[in-house]
């Protein structure tokens, strides 16, 4: 938890800490929901409403420490903020996984081939897990 207070402090938010287990919840689970993080959460902090949550969770992707993760037919996920990277979605157990790959090239290649000004991407990739081809 020092790290996100520091985190907090560099971004001159206070570290209160419905802020820090809210981070802390979503950097153990990597890629999860509010309703997750609210079942999490509540058991540590009882006096928690979701409006606190929904509030703290704008308030730390305005300020870029998480990001939304809009994911196809699911619910909206929330991770910590991370260098550029490529969602993989298993369509069988819906895990959603990380896979850290340079981008530019094809950000730049679609940039170059359609004339369209890229400003934000995100990229999610469906498929079958490990665990699910096992």
């Amino acid at each position: 938890m020092e790290r996100f207070k520091d985190v907090l402090k560099a971004s001159n938010l206070k570290s209160t800490h419905q802020r820090l287990a809210i981070l802390d919840c979503i950097d153990s689970f990597g890629h999860i929901d509010i309703d997750a993080i609210y079942e999490h959460i509540v058991p540590k902090y009882p006096s928690m409403s979701k409006a606190t949550l929904y509030r703290n969770i704008n308030d730390l992707i305005s300020f870029h420490i998480l990001e939304e993760v809009k994911l196809p037919n699911q619910k909206q996920q929330y991770e910590i903020k991370k260098v550029p990277h490529i969602h993989l979605l298993c369509t069988h157990c819906s895990k959603v996984e990380d896979v850290f790959v340079e981008t530019k090239p094809l950000l730049e290649a679609v940039t170059l081939n359609s004339g369209f000004t890229i400003s934000n991407s995100f990229i999610v990739m469906n498929g079958t897990c490990k665990e699910c081809k096992a």
